[in-house]
């Protein structure tokens, strides 16, 4: 029900903005367009959410599966770090989105109540959050409140969505953080045997799991790419450095075909594993800076 109604509060500020385009009113209709924009990337990322409900549930069945268990486990990843990291991120997103979102929401109610009925500064008048079509007058009706309450619902539905969305990636990008550095880690502090059987055992462990883990790498930039690309609100990345764990292991004391395996695991490594926004788009530091740049120059502009 909440969907259904925040489809129906983004179809009439879509009304709303031909009727202002109509009358030349360029700035409500630009003002309503960032709604539109608002509830379409809320919409968007629930939709393909939904649509990604098979792949996410079996991406989160493999996390599971190499999910460190027990203290020593735990201790090994470092989880608590990577636990605390995550959290702090998720709260710390999760609450200053809701405050804005109901600051935002509650803004044009409380300057009414403060301007008009209590201050008696000067006469506001009763508004809605969000400018939308309405064919009636609803200042002086009773049909304000049950409009406002959808609004005020509204806005939190495409909030609620997006925020879901983005904490979902943020725990399941801290996972992948967590094994890529535990694996290079764990080659950089293995100590060699020079047996070839031995280390081309500990070799075959260590590819396998890298594998496992680029493989996740790829679902979740299936699974998250075009929400990433709707709303670009991510600027981490996941770096993948084997490369540089297998260069500083000391590969030198092994046997010459455990060298020789090294070259393809390096050569691969090199190769940067980032979080993707479909194939149009790397989220890197560079990128988001660009993308700020570019908004801050709109916002000057307009």
């Amino acid at each position: 029900s909440n969907v259904i109604n925040l489809g129906f509060v983004g179809l009439f500020e879509s009304v709303y903005v031909y009727s202002a385009f109509k009358d030349n009113k360029f700035l409500e209709a630009v003002t309503a367009l960032s709604y539109i924009g608002f509830v379409t990337v809320g919409m968007s990322k629930m939709f393909f959410i939904r649509w990604k409900k098979t792949a996410i549930t079996e991406l989160i069945n493999e996390l599971k599966e190499i999910y460190p268990n027990g203290l020593i486990q735990e201790e090994r990843y470092n989880l608590p770090i990577y636990l605390g990291t995550c959290s702090r991120i998720s709260l710390t997103y999760s609450l200053l989105y809701s405050v804005l979102i109901w600051t935002f929401n509650l803004f044009c109610v409380m300057e009414y109540w403060v301007y008009d009925k209590w201050l008696n500064i000067r006469v506001v008048g009763k508004q809605l959050p969000y400018l939308m079509y309405i064919p009636w007058k609803w200042q002086d009706n009773w049909s304000y409140y049950p409009l406002l309450l959808s609004q005020n619902f509204a806005g939190y539905t495409s909030a609620a969505g997006q925020i879901s969305t983005d904490v979902l990636l943020c725990a399941v990008a801290t996972q992948l953080v967590m094994h890529f550095d535990f694996l290079s880690n764990s080659m950089e502090r293995h100590e060699l045997s020079g047996d070839w059987k031995k280390d081309s055992r500990f070799l075959v462990d260590i590819v396998r799991y890298h594998e496992r883990i680029l493989r996740l790498s790829d679902a979740v930039n299936d699974i998250f790419g075009i929400p990433l690309l709707l709303n670009f609100m991510v600027s981490s990345f996941v770096i993948c450095f084997v490369g540089v764990a297998t260069y500083n292991q000391k590969w030198y004391k092994a046997d010459v075909r455990y060298k020789r395996a090294l070259v393809i695991m390096i050569a691969r490594s090199q190769k940067v594993t980032f979080l993707k926004a479909t194939i149009f788009l790397d989220i890197t530091r560079s990128t988001m800076t660009d993308v700020l740049q570019i908004s801050y120059k709109f916002f000057a502009l307009l």
